[in-house]
């Protein structure tokens, strides 16, 4: 069924009918809930503070000790369909970068995909500043950023030189 047949279909309900299916897929999905509940409240700093603390426990997890990297790129990937504001979106990339750098640094990761996922992260999250020309406003966290690499094994640093050169 296309975009096209469901706004034919909801045309043809009564306004009754609608708010009832409306209110049935908020009760049943919590994407759903999420979305109705920034629309209503659009809280863009609050939901931005949830979405770190989701991304930080995916590197910091409460219960077990392993890393549940998917965790934080859900967050990453659910965050971005909120359709927030690109700046929003970006601060939460390069945090997911910054959170990664800060568990390689504390708990001396030594596989070479962690460092390659860290520089993969953080060049994503520059292409995504660079293309909203935010690079700019987060200039001071990106060195930052950079500076903090200098320990890391596989070239982790001069990598992430090289990468920050080519947007600044």
């Amino acid at each position: 069924m296309g975009l096209r047949d469901v706004r034919k279909e909801l045309e043809s309900l009564e306004k009754q009918s609608i708010i009832h299916h409306v209110l049935e897929v908020y009760k049943r999905y919590p994407a759903v809930k999420e979305y109705f509940d920034f629309f209503v409240n659009p809280d863009e700093l609050a939901l931005l503070e949830e979405y770190k603390r989701r991304v930080h426990e995916g590197f910091y997890p409460t219960r077990g000790k392993r890393l549940k990297l998917y965790r934080s790129r859900k967050a990453l990937n659910e965050f971005k369909k909120l359709a927030i504001s690109p700046e929003a979106v970006g601060a939460l990339l390069l945090y997911f970068t910054q959170v990664a750098v800060m568990c390689g640094r504390e708990r001396h990761v030594k596989t070479e995909a962690f460092y390659t996922r860290i520089e993969t992260s953080f060049r994503a999250a520059l292409e995504y500043l660079d293309k909203n020309n935010f690079l700019l406003p987060f200039s001071t966290d990106v060195e930052d950023l950079v500076a903090r690499c200098e320990p890391f094994p596989w070239n982790c640093h001069v990598h992430m030189i090289t990468i920050k050169s080519d947007f600044y």
